[in-house]
């Protein structure tokens, strides 16, 4: 493993105790929310980072990681795909990848964080898990921490899907419900700070994200495209964002291969949000997320009024941009990776197509580059928000009636 020297803010350069309770630099915190970053000994060396003969999966890439692959906590998770998305890449004029999240253990990229952030707890002896989530990061945690045998608890509210709610209470977790949003924070933090517990994401308003030892786990996102391309960096990242975990970590993966010399140079990253509150804030040159008015999306996963610093840092260091997508640009892309991609993907996880599509259009992406469609969820879990299709349509056990059938509901002439 790479040994961890402390959690240091990446704005103020302050450092504290990687075991300390921290939710952000307490010393930005009266101007900016930021979350705190991992500080290794030493950087990070090319061996480190692409071990020779290590089975594939996450823990393959342990020594980058904060803690060693004999105490991880781990259902499997990493070595996801990446498809090539040949045709929609060649109806839209782009080289374009797809790497599948939706194949997790719990279906989704959080599972990256869960295993990194619930082994930390485990070898540390904390006593128990808390988190906050409208599913995605609820379920994982949940997962990772009934496999390490520790209680945990998780703050939801009852608008979110009843597919999540039980998806997360399957595992055996303590799903509890709180009157809005930001009481799911309260509560996070205060169970980590009465009773010792690890909360593994925000806990704080205005946000900052998930904990930086979670954060960590999405660098290997980075590492795993990068190798699966020949050790080449694609043009660009296209990534679905709410408070930018998975997106830093990416940013800070490439960062590494980048310094270890085992990349040219670091994809732009590109954030897709459901409300304009980044590229709101990079219009404005704005050095926090302009929190805007929420206006009921769809994609619940990513549906923020606010994102974090560390979603613009990532942005803005690797020059890339930020573009807010509407629930029907999102249900087109989800329709068209589902029927002509074969990949059965939540809303959020979409909503990278429809925002490529837009830069493709307006010369933000050119024809020459290698596009990389972060694709972070099944779309199992919110089939009863997207699919409003109604009863399957009754055919009689003849062929006419089928024909008829056929043709009313699905324009098919056979």
């Amino acid at each position: 493993m790479a040994s961890v020297r402390s959690l240091r803010c990446p704005r103020c350069d302050a450092g504290f105790e990687p075991e300390e309770q921290r939710f952000g630099c307490p010393r930005c915190a009266s101007d900016v929310g930021v979350n705190l970053e991992v500080e290794y000994d030493g950087r990070v060396a090319p061996a480190r980072v692409a071990p020779q003969g290590a089975p594939r999966g996450l823990w393959r890439w342990a020594d980058a990681l904060p803690l060693p692959a004999g105490s991880a906590i781990s259902l499997g998770e990493g070595a996801t795909p990446l498809l090539a998305l040949a045709r929609l890449g060649a109806e839209i004029g782009l080289d374009l990848r797809g790497k599948n999240e939706s194949v997790e253990p719990t279906w989704s990229f959080k599972d990256r964080l869960a295993t990194v952030a619930i082994s930390w707890a485990r070898a540390r002896g904390i006593r128990g898990i808390a988190t906050s989530s409208s599913g995605n990061a609820g379920a994982a945690a949940a997962a990772y921490a009934a496999k390490a045998g520790l209680p945990c608890v998780v703050f939801t509210t009852r608008a979110f899907p009843g597919t999540m709610q039980r998806f997360m209470r399957s595992y055996g977790a303590m799903v509890v419900a709180t009157p809005t949003a930001p009481d799911r924070w309260t509560l996070n933090r205060v169970v980590a700070s009465e009773w010792g517990w690890m909360a593994i994401s925000n806990v704080v308003d205005p946000p900052v994200g998930s904990h930086p030892i979670a954060v960590e786990g999405c660098k290997t996102i980075a590492y795993e495209i990068a190798e699966d391309l020949g050790w080449k960096a694609p043009d660009a990242v296209v990534v679905p964002v709410a408070y930018g975990d998975a997106l830093s970590g990416i940013a800070r993966g490439f960062a590494e291969l980048h310094a270890a010399g085992l990349v040219a140079r670091v994809p732009r990253l590109i954030a897709v949000e459901a409300y304009p509150t980044l590229s709101r804030a990079l219009a404005e040159d704005a050095e926090a997320p302009v929190r805007v008015e929420a206006t009921g999306s769809r994609a619940y996963s990513v549906a923020t009024p606010r994102g974090t610093w560390q979603a613009l840092r990532a942005i803005r260091s690797t020059q890339g941009t930020a573009v807010a997508v509407s629930d029907d640009e999102a249900l087109a892309a989800q329709k068209d990776l589902r029927e002509r991609e074969g990949l059965l993907l939540e809303l959020s996880a979409a909503m990278p197509l429809a925002a490529v599509r837009r830069l493709a259009r307006s010369g933000g992406l050119s024809r020459s580059d290698t596009v990389v469609l972060l694709l972070t969820s099944s779309g199992l879990k919110d089939l009863e928000v997207t699919d409003t299709r109604g009863e399957l349509p009754l055919a009689e056990p003849r062929l006419d009636d089928l024909r008829r059938v056929l043709k009313e509901s699905y324009g098919f002439a056979a």
